[in-house]
């Protein structure tokens, strides 16, 4: 059976707000709101290091880590077990989604959330332009929102549109109960932590961390399981690192391998 879920390689983030923004725009989601988040692991608000600043030309300590953060569609979903209405549920894929025509705007899901991943809609939507954005209709004053995996592309075989929009390649779609998949394959070949997994929920979304990867190993919207056999083998290549005349595998961002002396 399909599981979807999402790597992301915090190496390879460079805090664009790509993801943010494709998000806001491909979703429709409102003037004031957010579904896709990048803060900063670092000082107390956005872009801003932690650490100090060298003084006499050295001994700075400043670090600045990027961390997105969405819904992490978790197997074992708090917000699914509070609502009252089962406005909120689990599809066969693993994609937790939101019946807005069930949804009672009681936010208990937002309460049960320990992400903080779901926005609510205080006053009636506004939008800019005024007709909003992309293919998904508006989600009306008084219930709750949040990221979908972009489940309408992905049921037209699509990959969710923060993947396909990343410069970096640091968005990594798939099927995490295929083994062949790239998701997969990262998973088990790199250091990768879940956020909050102490809480129990069991995210879908898995973070890299330590060695960079070589990213999401095609330039193409589809779904990794829509590629063709051709498509397919010339991910395969890229992800291994592997140079071919005639096509172009390197990352927009290099995979960071050894050494260097930038």
């Amino acid at each position: 059976m399909t599981n979807y879920g999402l790597v992301i390689d915090q190496e390879r983030c460079i805090g664009c707000q790509s993801c943010s923004l494709t998000c806001k725009q491909e979703n429709n989601v409102p003037m004031g709101q957010f579904w896709n988040r990048v803060l900063t692991q670092g000082g107390d608000h956005v872009d801003t290091p932690s650490g100090d600043y060298p003084e006499g030309g050295d001994g700075g300590t400043l670090e600045m880590t990027y961390q997105p953060t969405a819904c992490q569609h978790c197997e074992n979903a708090p917000c699914v077990k509070v609502c009252p209405v089962n406005a909120t549920y689990t599809r066969d894929d693993g994609i937790v989604e939101i019946d807005y025509d069930k949804c009672m705007g009681c936010r208990y899901c937002m309460a049960a959330c320990p992400y903080n991943a779901r926005v609510f809609n205080w006053g009636e939507p506004e939008h800019r332009p005024e007709d909003g954005t992309g293919d998904v209709a508006e989600r009306p004053q008084g219930v709750v929102e949040k990221c979908t995996f972009c489940s309408h592309r992905v049921e037209d075989g699509l990959d969710p549109a923060c993947v396909v929009n990343c410069p970096a390649d640091a968005r990594i779609f798939g099927d995490l109960d295929d083994d062949d998949s790239t998701v997969s394959k990262y998973i088990a070949e790199y250091d990768t932590h879940q956020l909050l997994d102490e809480k129990g929920t069991d995210p879908s979304t898995y973070y890299i961390n330590g060695e960079m990867s070589p990213g999401r190993p095609w330039k193409s919207k589809k779904l990794e399981s829509e590629l063709d056999d051709d498509e397919a083998a010339k991910a395969a290549r890229r992800r291994s690192g592997s140079v071919e005349n005639g096509y172009d595998v390197t990352p927009h961002v290099p995979a960071e391998t050894a050494g260097g002396d930038d």
